[in-house]
């Protein structure tokens, strides 16, 4: 499971890889598309990506362009099936607050009768 800055960068990449096999990017420009919320360094990011990589999201190589560091990021089958992943994963977490809730008011109503009665 994708912490929250990896789910993040997951979600750019996956939005700049949409229709392309494999795009070329700078860590400036994913680093800048994670601002203000997220702030990180180059090496932070730089981990992160090897993160992704080994968990099967991505393939990743660096490589320079005019003597700038950019990635050549390729979605793997596990990267391209992240929509549906995080759909899955809120869909369960949704599931899971309202068997809370009707467990709650079962409760609820149980210690009312109960109060009722005695």
């Amino acid at each position: 499971m994708l912490n929250r800055v990896e789910a993040k960068i997951m979600d750019y990449l996956f939005d700049k890889c949409r229709g392309k096999k494999t795009v070329l990017m700078s860590p400036k420009e994913i680093l800048q598309s994670l601002l203000p919320k997220i702030e990180l360094t180059a090496k932070q990011l730089d981990t992160h990506m090897k993160n992704l990589a080994l968990d099967g999201y991505i393939e990743v190589f660096n490589s320079d362009k005019n003597g700038v560091a950019m990635y050549v990021v390729t979605l793997k089958l596990k990267g391209e099936g992240f929509l549906r992943e995080r759909a899955e994963i809120r869909n369960r977490r949704l599931r899971s607050i309202g068997w809370k809730i009707m467990l709650s008011i079962l409760g609820f109503v149980v210690v009312s009768i109960l109060w009722a009665i005695f």
